[in-house]
């Protein structure tokens, strides 16, 4: 019993400091805006106490359904066309190609860079008066091209969505790879002996042995989109007229814009309780196996 106890202490002292600096940097904050959001407060001046009336107020704000609807168009419209995307890359890879190392590195840069560094590029790449894209229309004759992409409202926000799926369809790839490796070729060879064409191989064995990979993709785009910021921040600001409005850039104009930190705390809460409740969701009706990669 004795040394039972002894052990236990000496895992709770290996734990303390995580412990610690998961209590000051990710339990306290969180305490301090639900706090916060209680309050009508511009983050300066002390705050007047006005319980649930900015959820309230939040449900009914159109800006706030604007920004649920952007969220909803962000997920469906990245998560699919980069595993898509992704999935085909990984494959077309996975078949030892002469420079697919290179391919590999070209494909996945996008990602390892910072969103605001993407976000200025292709700032001048849609840029309707002297962008590349414009240049490139005129000197083809496809004049077209050169539209107003991201001051548009009716565009404003799949513009973005375009620039984060080109971002981010190298990650996708990447963990594709790495779910290929895993695969048994001896299932390839008796799809392939039975018959099978490439594409039925395809679709049939090796996307549903990938199933684990692509679940884990969708549960990494839903927090990614939902938290999404940099991107949108600088190329639209969340305008024209909160067109690509997302709920961080909403957050954020409340709080930096309006001195309105207690209606932003707000709007940060509830982007909080979607986040856990979609991702508690994929965990209870897929289990919980497929994060770990031990989905049975």
């Amino acid at each position: 019993m004795k040394i039972l106890t002894r052990e236990r202490l000496v895992g709770l002292a290996f734990l303390a400091p995580t412990l610690i600096l998961f209590a000051v940097f990710v339990v306290y904050p969180i305490v301090y805006n639900v706090q916060a959001s209680t309050l009508d407060w511009d983050g300066v001046n002390a705050g007047t106490f006005v319980g649930a009336g900015n959820y309230g107020e939040l449900f009914q704000d159109p800006t706030f359904l604007i920004t649920l609807r952007n969220s909803a168009f962000w997920i469906v419209l990245t998560i699919i066309p980069q595993a898509l995307i992704g999935f085909l890359l990984a494959v077309a890879l996975n078949q030892g190609l002469r420079g697919s190392t290179i391919y590999r590195a070209i494909f996945f840069i996008p990602a390892i860079l910072s969103p605001v560094v993407v976000g200025i590029v292709w700032q001048r790449i849609l840029d309707p008066f002297n962008g590349v894209l414009t240049s490139l229309g005129k000197a083809a004759g496809l004049e077209f091209l050169g539209g107003n992409y991201l001051t548009d409202p009716k565009t404003a926000i799949f513009a973005v969505i375009f620039v984060n799926v080109w971002m981010w369809t190298g990650f996708s790839m990447l963990f594709y790879l790495a779910g290929l490796q895993l695969i048994e070729p001896s299932l390839v060879e008796a799809a392939r002996i039975d018959g099978a064409n490439g594409f039925q191989t395809m679709v049939r064995i090796t996307f549903p042995l990938l199933k684990t990979t692509t679940l884990s993709l969708v549960l990494l785009g839903i927090i990614g989109s939902l938290k999404t910021f940099e991107l949108v921040y600088v190329l639209t600001q969340g305008g024209p007229n909160h067109a690509s409005e997302m709920l961080p850039t909403f957050a954020f104009l409340e709080a930096f814009q309006l001195q309105n930190v207690g209606y932003a705390s707000t709007i940060s809460v509830v982007l909080l309780v979607i986040a856990v409740v979609s991702s508690l969701s994929m965990v209870r009706v897929f289990g919980a196996g497929f994060i770990t990669g031990d989905e049975k």
